[in-house]
């Protein structure tokens, strides 16, 4: 069987946490920040990484629950990408230490929304 929304937006979500691990390890680089160490230019890249390494496997099982159960295609990819987009940015308002409170409620929303979207296909049978 064959997910191709799940894998399209789960590869961009991974490679959007690599992207946030390697800015992590050239500032600890530039740092010289090793085990134990942070100094605080590393503080939010961390946890802007620490933040979405944490949400994608949520995000990831969803769009494949929700795939798995045949949900319409447009409206998956539409919640897919709003969910990578709002991912893209927090990630970014946190590194320039710009509010992200739209973006962190539009992630909530959507994985919630999805959440008993999933529920709801799956129960109604």
């Amino acid at each position: 069987m064959s997910l191709p929304v799940t894998v399209l937006y789960g590869t961009l979500n991974v490679l959007l946490t690599a992207a946030l691990a390697l800015n992590v390890s050239r500032l600890r680089i530039r740092h010289k920040a090793f085990v134990g160490q942070m100094p605080e230019p590393l503080l939010r890249p961390v946890r802007a990484h620490g933040n979405n390494a944490e949400w994608l496997p949520v995000t990831v099982f969803l769009v494949a629950f929700l795939e798995l159960q045949h949900a319409p295609s447009i409206p998956l990819h539409l919640l897919a990408g709003g969910l990578l987009a709002a991912r893209v940015i927090r990630d970014s308002c946190m590194l320039a230490r710009i509010s992200a409170r739209p973006a962190v409620v539009a992630n909530y929303l959507m994985v919630f929304g999805m959440a008993f979207w999933s529920l709801w296909l799956r129960l109604r049978w």
